[in-house]
């Protein structure tokens, strides 16, 4: 099993159980059947991208989160601070915008 594979059946599971839901609400959530998600969390399939989507919003999280290890949430100081950096840079990255906008019409 590939390791972005692993990464998607411990993320799944995981979200899953801290949201307190089972794999039958899961693929009513996502609009999946729960055997497809059993198959997921087995590593026995991968999802298709729209899938995968679905999966994740069921699961309020990200696809890429899903797709994550341990060390690469860790090393970003876990979900909470990569969010926190990433809003951080985005805001950063539109007030620029802004001043070259001011500029622009200056």
């Amino acid at each position: 099993m590939s390791q972005l594979r692993r990464n998607l059946v411990y993320n799944m599971k995981r979200r899953r159980e801290a949201l307190g839901i089972s794999q039958i609400e899961l693929a009513a959530r996502a609009d999946i059947s729960s055997g497809y998600v059993g198959e997921l969390e087995m590593g026995r399939k991968f999802p298709a991208d729209d899938i995968l989507e679905r999966i994740a919003l069921a699961l309020e999280s990200k696809p890429y989160q899903l797709l994550m290890s341990e060390e690469d949430l860790a090393d970003s100081g876990g979900t909470e601070a990569f969010y926190a950096a990433a809003e951080a840079i985005g805001e950063r990255l539109n007030a620029e915008l802004e001043d070259l906008k001011r500029r622009g019409r200056g």
